[in-house]
């Protein structure tokens, strides 16, 4: 499997100035139990956002000016990234940003999105998706809370056999 993973508020918003703009635990809490494992693929604004690679995980960096560091892999391709996946058994999970997720859409069969239902201020949008090529295949909604600022879905998405 190839995933994108990622939330995004009712406008599309993913980030604010290299951050998330909400605070829900839940939604950190599923990144973590999907991703905890694999192969997580983000690009170098991610991951300078994040200040260390991602425990548990084996962090791939997608960058043309990413300097190699321990514990993460660089590849400097959507090419190489492809040659990295082809070469391995594990599931990838591609978590970001939106440069990455726009060069990598084509080669994900899976979308595990949070849909936070609330608007936030923000600066990076997530690129469009064409979900008539996808099939909703669960969908589990959540009220705020104590801990959750703002209600919000968990959503799994498999991509159709389109040919």
């Amino acid at each position: 499997m190839i995933a994108f993973v990622w939330a995004e508020e009712l406008n599309g918003y993913i980030g604010n100035h290299g951050d998330l703009p909400w605070h829900l635990p839940a939604d950190m809490a599923r990144f973590k139990r999907v991703t905890i494992g694999h192969t997580v693929v983000m690009g170098k604004t991610t991951f300078n956002s994040m200040h260390r690679p991602l425990p548990k995980r084996r962090n791939v960096i997608l960058s043309t000016s990413m300097p190699v560091q321990d514990g993460i892999e660089v590849v400097r391709s959507v090419a190489e990234l492809q040659q990295l996946i082809d070469n391995t058994d594990d599931d990838i999970y591609i978590i970001g940003g939106a440069k990455v997720f726009e060069s990598t859409q084509a080669i994900v069969n899976c979308l595990i999105r949070t849909v936070i239902e609330k608007s936030y201020k923000g600066d990076t949008k997530m690129p469009p998706i064409d979900y008539h090529n996808w099939r909703l295949v669960k969908s589990d909604h959540f009220e705020a809370d104590e801990k959750n600022e703002a209600a919000y879905r968990f959503e799994t998405w498999c991509k159709l056999d389109v040919e």
